[in-house]
């Protein structure tokens, strides 16, 4: 995986790579961070008294886990280092404190891992010994405070030779290492016991990234590569677009506030798809691929991208990378470029390529600087199991084939003449292929089921919503930074023993905080937060409330419902029907908290606060995963997460409301997208409410949070608005037969149609120099409320001016033929449409001269040198 590079190590490695003197042999690890989490680093020094050419022979850092003999991970030197100095590599995971020098995968290394420092393959220096799993660490019998694990080591300034023996015993008889508490960042980039004394490297201010993509999908990033804040308020710095070869400023940007090393401002085109909305939208986006941009500090050029003052036609290309191009791309500035380009009407992107080139739309890289997507930050890639202790599991049941119509058609097609029996037909279906997890399975099933969206190798706390390593689940030993299992239905209310399914089933188990999960310990749940305590976290509130009185818990807002559909899953699983297979009793949803003598008994609360958490907290994206990811190793589903309406059939009537919804069959027909302008039909027509029923329908297309009726019948019939961007309509559909009603929803993207025009000239475009035209535009079928402009955009500057569609021209005096060309811009709203006209001009030759006959040898020097003399009387 190629990861970022700081941009701190990549102004260091500029200046590394600079020097070049004789090599010497006095290179050695010097400092070896291994702290919290990802926090960890290495530095390697030259010790010696002179420069060493690390390019002259091949210098290699291996890394090799836990014990093995194989290479895990390795890092190859280059450049020079001159004595004195320090190369550092730092986890791109690690705070910012540790990220000195280079991000590189050197620094997975955990306490009990070897890191061998070779030259040309032999060993000059190590951390660790080759071969040995020390356990967690290696540790020194002499000095109890010595640890390879969560501890910073620094070299002694004494030490000027490493250790050449790998596999010898570490860290030896000899003491060559001071020990600093954990998480001591303070002496990287410098050899030696103390703390480094150098200042940061200034802030640098470049653009990072440009974005030229399909339709509107536009966006610009300017991020500090250097090493300290900088305040934009200091000075006045600004973005600027210059269009179409223009030297006069266009659209504008001026950049506010204080950006931080490493951190970025992004600007994006309003219009853009929402992948591209990181940042602000702006108006200096508006650029297609032959616009400059230029990046100023108190009016002086600092970066620029493009050349200001030149039309390349549709893009700047490079005839040495035939992929590159400013249009229909994303370009990435490389991780190695510290300084900006100041220079705005050089050529772009000249004899050094600075830009790294993407694919057209590709919009993952903006808001970090660095050549790969934001957020491809690696991990220790040692496990390969789901979890710490954890055995992979073998899909029982694929979410991709499943059809919800099919699996629940028992309970929407049945006439059940009370929720009861619903419940009992929907106990039955979810029975069904149910296969009985292990305690120890249910590690596995929720590295899946709750995984962080935002990153796989986490999984999401219920009551927290920390992500947290799937590595971390507590398996013994202290809680504390680790996650563990939740039985959100106390399992001490009607199944204590782990042979009970309940116990293991898991669409009611989830990850939690353990400190956490032993405050919420059985309570049922209930509203509380009037009364009760909130629960901290790390020092943080977390929105739920205990109430230690009447044993009461109240979870975060944010997964209530949730809760709420996990306690009806296990209300309506275990209806003690199949007690011989499952050794379960019939779990009852009582509309009250419990009593602690009940604390044993299969009841918990309290329903109808249950059934209102369900309304106030629909279901969402990340439960339906989860729904599908529980299938697929447990092979039943939660019903009241597929089809959310069964709440109220089964539940509603106990809780007040009493109306059940009504149950449909059939789909809606429409299409996958429409363009502005044209029509199209919703068909309904296909839905039916079982043999005999009338349906009526109404049809509400809603803004916000208003609803406006378009139509009463089954089929709609419209046409698409204009719309300025891609835009999508939302339709709700009311489904009655008199009785019950039920709303379906519809989602129709419409796709907006770029401003097309059909122009044409009239007037005379053949001049010679000094003469005067006056051409009229004509727009074919102009729509209303179109502004017009003209700009000349190529050959010698020309007296002209405009109205409307009337432009009145002086051409100037040539020195040769040429052809001048303005362009008209029609404006509606935020769209425009441009066309050219071009306009010859023809020199006119000067009285007295005549062309050259040309014969004999004075003739042919005359033929030479007349077109000069020519030339140097035109311009007297």
């Amino acid at each position: 995986m190629t990861i970022k590079m700081n941009a701190v190590a990549a102004a260091t490695a500029l200046v590394l790579g600079t020097l070049s003197t004789a090599a010497n042999a006095n290179l050695v690890i010097t400092e070896y961070v291994e702290g919290s989490s990802s926090n960890k680093a290495l530095e390697i020094s030259n010790v010696g008294n002179s420069t060493i050419n690390l390019d002259a022979n091949v210098y290699k850092l291996n890394l090799y886990f836990n014990g093995k003999t194989e290479v895990g991970k390795t890092e190859t030197l280059s450049g020079t280092l001159d004595a004195g100095k320090s190369i550092v590599y730092h986890n791109s995971s690690a705070a910012d404190a540790f990220k000195v020098g280079t991000a590189s995968e050197i620094t997975w290394f955990n306490g009990d891992d070897t890191i061998v420092l070779t030259k040309d393959d032999a060993v000059i220096d190590r951390i660790g010994k080759l071969g040995e799993d020390p356990g967690s660490a290696w540790s020194d019998p002499n000095n109890a405070d010595f640890s390879t694990a969560n501890k910073t080591l620094r070299r002694k300034a004494s030490i000027t030779e490493g250790y050449k023996v790998a596999d010898a015993d570490f860290p030896g008889s000899g003491d060559q290492w001071v020990v600093l508490d954990q998480d001591t960042s303070d002496g990287l980039g410098c050899a030696g016991e103390a703390a480094c004394s150098s200042e940061a490297t200034p802030g640098v201010l470049l653009i990072t990234e440009y974005v030229e993509g399909s339709s509107s999908n536009k966006a610009v990033e300017i991020s500090n590569v250097g090493g300290t804040a900088i305040n934009l308020d200091a000075n006045v710095y600004k973005l600027t677009l210059f269009g179409n070869g223009s030297t006069d400023p266009g659209n504008t940007e001026t950049l506010t506030g204080i950006l931080d090393p490493g951190k970025s401002i992004v600007f994006h085109n309003a219009s853009a798809a929402d992948q591209f909305k990181v940042g602000t939208e702006s108006t200096v986006t508006y650029f297609n691929g032959d616009d400059a941009l230029v990046l100023t500090k108190d009016d002086v050029v600092i970066d620029r991208f493009g050349k200001r003052g030149e039309d390349p036609g549709s893009a700047w290309t490079d005839s040495n990378n035939a992929d590159f191009s400013t249009a229909n791309k994303t370009l990435r500035r490389k991780a190695s470029v510290t300084k900006g380009d100041t220079v705005a009407e050089a050529d772009f992107p000249g004899a050094d390529n600075q830009w790294l080139v993407f694919d057209q739309d590709t919009a993952d890289g903006l808001g970090c600087a660095g050549e790969t997507a934001c957020g491809s930050e690696p991990v220790d890639p040692e496990p390969t199991d789901p979890c710490t202790g954890c055995e992979t599991l073998t899909p029982v049941a694929d979410p991709k084939t499943f059809n919800a119509d099919e699996y629940y058609s028992n309970a929407l097609n049945g006439e059940f003449k009370t929720p009861e029996e619903l419940k009992n037909v929907l106990s039955s279906i979810i029975a069904t292929d149910h296969k009985q997890l292990t305690y120890k399975q249910v590690w596995t099933a929720l590295t899946y089921a709750d995984q962080d969206p935002s990153n796989d190798k986490n999984v999401i706390e219920i009551y927290t919503g920390a992500s947290i390593s799937k590595h971390d689940n507590q398996t013994s030993g202290s809680g504390a930074g680790k996650w563990n299992r939740e039985h959100v239905w106390a399992k001490s209310h009607g199944f204590p023993s782990e042979s009970q399914w309940g116990y293991t089933d898991a669409h009611h188990l989830r990850p939690a905080d353990p400190g956490i999960n032993t405050k919420r310990s059985n309570n049922d749940f209930g509203e509380c937060s009037d009364s009760g305590t909130e629960v901290d976290f790390n020092g943080q509130g977390t929105g739920n409330y205990l109430d230690t009185t009447i044993d009461c818990w109240e979870p975060r807002d944010e997964v209530k419902g949730d809760v709420a559909r996990m306690i009806m899953y296990m209300d309506t699983r275990y209806q003690g029907t199949d007690t011989g297979t499952t050794g379960m009793p019939d779990l009852v949803a009582v509309d009250r908290l419990t009593t602690t003598d009940e604390d044993d008994q299969p009841l918990i609360g309290t329903l109808c606060t249950l059934y209102a958490w369900n309304n106030l907290d629909p279901v969402d994206a990340y439960e339906q995963n989860r729904n599908d990811e529980v299938y697929k190793y447990q092979g039943n589903r939660n019903p009241f997460i597929d089809r959310p309406e069964l709440v109220k059939e089964v539940y509603g009537a106990a809780c007040g409301d009493g109306t059940p919804a009504l149950v449909v069959e059939g789909e809606i027909t429409a299409p996958e997208s429409v363009t502005e302008g044209s029509a199209y039909t919703l068909d309904a027509s296909a839905i039916t409410a079982g043999e005999g029923k009338t349906l009526t329908f109404k049809w509400e297309q809603v803004s916000g949070e208003e609803k406006t009726v378009v139509g009463n019948e089954a089929v709609l019939s419209l046409t698409a608005p204009e719309v300025k961007a891609d835009t999508t309509l939302k339709f709700v559909l009311t489904i009655s037969d008199g009785t019950l009603e039920t709303s379906e929803e519809v989602n129709l993207p419409v796709t907006n149609v770029p401003l097309t025009l059909d122009i044409t000239f009239d007037g005379n475009t053949k001049l010679t120099e000094g003469d005067s035209t006056s051409i009229t535009a004509t727009v074919a079928d102009a729509p209303e409320g179109l502004t017009y402009s003209w700009k000349q955009v190529s050959g010698a500057t020309a007296e002209f001016t405009a109205n409307g569609l009337k432009l009145d021209v002086t051409s100037p005096q040539v020195d040769i033929n040429q052809a001048l060309v303005f362009e008209l811009t029609a404006s509606n709203d935020d769209e425009s449409y441009k066309t050219t006209v071009s306009i010859d001009v023809q020199n006119t030759e000067e009285s007295g001269w005549r062309e050259p006959d040309g014969a004999g040898s004075f003739g042919g020097l005359m033929t030479l040198l007349l077109p000069l003399m020519w030339l140097r009387r035109r311009k007297s």
